[in-house]
C-alpha cells in the first residue's frame, strides 16, 4: 500500500500543465482520490473535481466474504483514507447507485455534494456485436473478477449440478482473479474440465464481448454488488441473466432478470437448466433486458454527469 500510495503522489509533470476544467476521480479508492485532491490544492480551487464512488465497506470488516481478515482491514483503512480525501476537496460524489448514495450520506457527507448515477454500456458497439455474432460456442458463460467474493466457487458448484443434468453443457468464465488457481483446481475435482473454460482477462473488449456473445446464458454469481455493469453488458447484448438476489440488483435492474437466492447453487443450476430448454423464455427475458438497457447509453450518461459536476458549487 505505502508504494502504492507513493507512486499516487509524484504526479506526471503532463498533469502538471494541463490547466483543465474538471477532474474525475474515477474510483473512490486512494490511487485515485490522492491524486485528484493533489490536483485539486495545486490549481488552487480553480477547478472542479468529483469522485465516482462504488464501493463503501463496512465497519464489520471481518464479515468481508472470500478475504483474510488483514486484507479487508487494509482495504477499508484505504477506503476511509480515500474518502476523507474526497470530503476534504471534491465538489461532487457521484454514487453509481441508490444503495452507495444510502452509505455515503450514512457515513456523514451531505446531501447537496452527492448525486446518484447511473452506470452505462456502449449500445451502438454492443448493438453491433450482438446482430454480428451468431455462433453459439458456450451454454453459459461469466464475465467477472475470478474471486470467492463474485461467486466463483457458487458458480462452480452450480455447474455441477448442470452438467449432471446436460453432460455437454459448456461454460466460459472470462476474467481473472485472486482465486483463479483455486477454481481451476475446483473444477478438476469435480471432474470438469471438459465443462468449464477459463479464458482469461480478455484486455480486447470487442472480442471479450464476442466471445460473450457466444454462450446462450449470462451467469452472475456475485455476493455483493452495487450496480454491476457486466449485467448492463450482457443485457445490450441480447443475453438473458441470472443472476443472485440481491436488493442492489433488484433496485437496478428489477424484472429484467432472473433472480435466484442468495448463495444457492442448487436454484441458480434449476435456473439455468429451465432457461436452456425455453427458448421462448430466453428471448423473453433478453427482450425485458434490452428494454432497461436502452436509456443507459455512456454518452448521454457522460454528458448529465459532466453537466452536474460544472454546474455545482460548494
Amino acid at each position: 500500500m505505502l508504494r502504492a500510495i507513493t507512486v499516487c503522489v509524484r504526479l506526471p509533470r503532463s498533469l502538471l500543465r494541463l490547466q483543465p476544467d474538471v477532474i474525475v476521480s474515477a474510483n473512490e479508492q486512494l490511487y485515485d482520490t490522492l491524486p485528484g485532491l493533489m490536483l485539486k490544492l495545486w490549481y488552487r480551487g480553480r477547478v472542479r473535481w468529483a469522485v465516482v464512488a462504488h464501493n463503501i465497506p463496512a465497519w464489520r470488516f471481518w464479515r468481508r466474504e472470500g478475504h483474510h481478515w488483514y486484507q479487508s482491514l487494509a482495504f477499508l483503512v484505504s477506503e476511509r483514507l480515500s474518502l476523507l480525501a474526497a470530503a476534504l476537496g471534491a465538489n461532487r460524489l457521484l454514487a453509481v447507485s441508490p444503495a452507495t448514495t444510502r452509505l455515503l450520506l450514512s457515513v456523514g457527507f451531505p446531501k447537496r455534494r452527492v448525486t446518484t448515477v447511473p452506470c452505462g454500456v456502449d449500445l451502438a458497439a454492443l448493438d453491433a456485436i450482438a446482430r454480428t455474432t451468431k455462433e453459439r460456442r458456450y451454454d453459459a458463460a461469466a464475465f467477472m473478477r475470478v474471486s470467492a467474493e463474485k461467486g466463483i466457487f457458487a458458480l462452480i458448484d452450480a455447474w455441477k449440478l448442470v452438467v449432471a443434468a446436460n453432460p455437454s453443457a459448456r461454460l466460459a468464465v472470462i476474467g481473472g482473479g485472486i482465486d483463479m488457481e483455486a477454481a481451476q483446481a475446483r473444477v478438476r475435482t469435480l471432474g470438469l474440465e471438459d465443462n468449464v473454460d477459463f479464458l482469461g482477462l480478455i484486455l480486447d473488449t470487442t472480442r471479450a464481448f464476442t466471445t460473450l456473445r457466444t454462450a446462450r446464458l449470462f451467469l452472475h454469481p456475485s455476493f455483493k454488488e452495487n450496480w454491476a455493469i457486466a449485467i448492463g453488458e450482457a443485457m445490450a447484448l441480447g443475453m438473458p441473466v441470472i443472476a443472485f438476489d440481491l436488493p442492489e440488483l433488484q433496485e437496478v435492474w428489477g424484472e429484467a432478470f432472473r433472480a435466484v437466492p442468495r448463495g444457492d447453487a442448487s436454484a441458480f443450476a434449476g435456473e439455468i437448466v429451465a432457461l436452456l430448454a425455453d427458448e421462448p423464455g430466453r428471448r423473453d427475458l433478453a427482450e425485458r433486458g434490452l428494454a432497461r438497457v436502452r436509456s443507459l447509453d455512456w454518452a448521454d450518461i457522460a454528458h448529465r454527469e459532466l453537466e452536474e459536476i460544472a454546474g455545482h458549487r460548494s
